[in-house]
Formats: structure tokens, C-alpha cells, sequence
């Protein structure tokens, strides 16, 4: 079961903001004129403990920042509520995708919306605020998982794409109920392809749902290139699955084909 404890917290949300320069320009110009060194360590690690603590407490007095908190607040109420809401149909859900259960217990930082921050952390703590989440409460549901889901794994870039095809997709079709799903990194695409037809096999796809969805994803393969996989991996749950793709040299097994349909520009008349 995934076990989130929402809380926020001043210090961390305002080395952040140093980190990202999440600031009216003006006041940042002053941070980086005055705090040269420790604006260039945030920036790095935004964690560090080797900064002048000064650059921290005057962006903690700014009236901007304050307002920040209180979104901060209104902003962990709102999402709060709707964990609790659907955590029980979400936990049903990740179950039934890792073939197993399992206890993670995660805090979740929470920041002002506008923010747009979402990092995993590290110690099972991740960050969270996006605007997004304002009009599309599924969007907060689906990343509060996403980032949770990286204290569960290993950090790597097979375990991150397992991570967006559970949470960024499977999860996201179930609370939309559609095939609507969330963008993932585009760094990660052609890992996403290359998995796909593991990942149907992994979750016993119905002929109907793969063909729906090699047509979403504009991929086409053929099944029975893979069905000597079908005994290995049918049973795995999803430890087993992650640690079986980062054994694959994906080089050597896969030959992936990329095709491009090219469509002239609207070019629109001058207005001169």
C-alpha cells in the first residue's frame, strides 16, 4: 500500500525557488548580487548545507513568498482531500499492476501550485505543486504516484519508464477512463517503444487493447516475435519485471524503424 503523509515546508520550498530562480526577477538579481556562492551551490544542490543560511532567511521575509506559503497550504488541503478520496481505488489499482503488495510509506512536501515543481527527493520525501492540478485533480492523483514511485525503485532510465508506464499511463487511463494519457519525458520515448511489447505480455493485454494501443502510440510489431517471452514473463510481478528489462541489450535483441509523414506548412499571408 502507498502511504503519502502531506505536509509543507517553508525551508525546503524556498531553496527551491533559489534553486529554480522561481522569483520576481528583481529580487532574484538582488539574491544573486549579494549571495553570489550560495545561489550557485543551490542551484547545484539544492539540499546543501554549505550556503550562507542568510540568502534563505531574506526570501522567507518577502511578501511574495509568504503568499507562496499560504498557497502552499490551500494547496495541501485541497490535494489531501483528494487522496483520500480515491487512495483506496488507487492502491486497488497498483496491486493489480505490480502482482503484488507492498508498503510505501512517502512524504509529500507540498508547494504553491503555481511552483509547477514535482522532484523526488530522496529519504521517501518528493515535492509537489503544479498548476495543472487546479483543473485536472486526476493530474495531482497521477504524479503524487509517479513521484512515490521513486523511492520504490532503483533510479535508472529502464526503472523510470516502468514508473511512467504504471503512473503517466496505466494509471492515468484509469482515472480519466479513457486512453487519455499524461506526457512522459521525451527522453524516454524510444525506451517506452522498445518495452512495449514486454509490457503487453507483462499485463496480459487482450489482442483488442494491444491493437488500440499500438495504434495510439503509432508502433507496430509482431506478436509472435515475442511470445518465447510469454512464459518468462507472464508471471513476474513488477520487482521481477523491472530487473528482467535491464537485463535485455535491447542493441541486440531489437531493431526499431522509424518512419516519417511529412505534411507541407499552412503558410499564412503577409499583413504588410
Amino acid at each position: 500500500m502507498l502511504n503519502i503523509e502531506f505536509i509543507t515546508d517553508e525551508d525546503i520550498m524556498a531553496r527551491m525557488m533559489v534553486s529554480k530562480s522561481e522569483m520576481p526577477v528583481d529580487f532574484a538579481n538582488y539574491l544573486w548580487d549579494k549571495y553570489k556562492l550560495s545561489y550557485i551551490i543551490l542551484q547545484r544542490n539544492f539540499k546543501s548545507n554549505e550556503i550562507d543560511n542568510n540568502i534563505i532567511l531574506e526570501l522567507k521575509q518577502q511578501s511574495f513568498f509568504k503568499n507562496y506559503c499560504n498557497e502552499a497550504e490551500k494547496n495541501l488541503k485541497r490535494i489531501k482531500t483528494n487522496w483520500e478520496k480515491h487512495k483506496n481505488k488507487i492502491n486497488t489499482f497498483l496491486n493489480k499492476i505490480f502482482k503484488k503488495e507492498f508498503t510505501l510509506n512517502i512524504s509529500a512536501i507540498i508547494f504553491a501550485p503555481t511552483l509547477c515543481c514535482g522532484r523526488n527527493i530522496g529519504n521517501n520525501q518528493f515535492v509537489w505543486g503544479h498548476k495543472y492540478g487546479l483543473t485536472d485533480r486526476n493530474y495531482d492523483l497521477v504524479y503524487l504516484v509517479h513521484e512515490s514511485l521513486h523511492s520504490y525503485f532503483e533510479n535508472n532510465d529502464i526503472t523510470h519508464t516502468i514508473i511512467e508506464k504504471v503512473s503517466d499511463f496505466e494509471l492515468s487511463k484509469n482515472l480519466n477512463k479513457s486512453k487519455n494519457i499524461y506526457n512522459g519525458h521525451e527522453d524516454l520515448n524510444l525506451l517506452h517503444i522498445k518495452i512495449l511489447p514486454f509490457w503487453h505480455i507483462y499485463l496480459n493485454k487482450t489482442q483488442k487493447n494491444i491493437e488500440k494501443e499500438k495504434k495510439f502510440y503509432n508502433v507496430n510489431y509482431e506478436q509472435k516475435d515475442f511470445v518465447e517471452f510469454r512464459s518468462k514473463i507472464e508471471d513476474m510481478n513488477i520487482d521481477d519485471f523491472s530487473k528482467f528489462m535491464e537485463q535485455i541489450n535491447f542493441e541486440d535483441l531489437l531493431n526499431v524503424e522509424c518512419s516519417y509523414l511529412i505534411k507541407k506548412k499552412i503558410m499564412y499571408a503577409s499583413t504588410i
